[in-house]
């Protein structure tokens, strides 16, 4: 069964057929920002198994990184080098996942002000190995 998600709007909506298996919190200064955010929580999915059902035209993107261009609201990323996997921000799933973030990345440009409290790894940059994660879940079969 899909997972369904949306901007904040509701104009672009799209589904999900993929069982989420691990999300991360990224502190990057460009979530940051895009997110008016301490962090924001992310997970990895095939992109095969994302599938606009709504509003595509209103997609915007901008560096990788893909918003509704009515609302704002980010939606997901997906890098030039690895087209098959996408970054899918966890806050624009209608159900959000139950699942705790498993690391905290990107953390050499984490917010002064905002301490790290719980006992996740905790990554300067991407954990070690992200590109084979990004490979690994391309490869996966979209059913949920």
């Amino acid at each position: 069964m899909a997972t369904e998600g949306h901007c904040l709007c509701g104009v672009v909506r799209y589904e999900l057929d993929f069982q989420i298996e691990a999300t991360s919190n990224c502190h990057c200064q460009y979530c940051r920002r895009a997110h008016g955010a301490a962090f924001v929580t992310t997970t990895l999915v095939p992109t095969s198994a994302l599938r606009i059902t709504a509003g595509e035209q209103s997609i915007t993107r901008h560096q990788g990184r893909y918003f509704c261009g009515t609302c704002g609201s980010r939606l997901f990323n997906r890098s030039d080098s690895y087209p098959a996997s996408t970054s899918l921000v966890v806050s624009s799933l209608a159900h959000e996942p139950t699942i705790r973030p498993s690391a905290h990345m990107n953390i050499e440009s984490k917010a002064p002000w905002y301490e790290i409290l719980d006992n996740c790894p905790q990554f300067a940059s991407f954990p070690p190995g992200i590109e084979d994660a990004m490979r690994g879940v391309a490869g996966k079969p979209g059913a949920a």
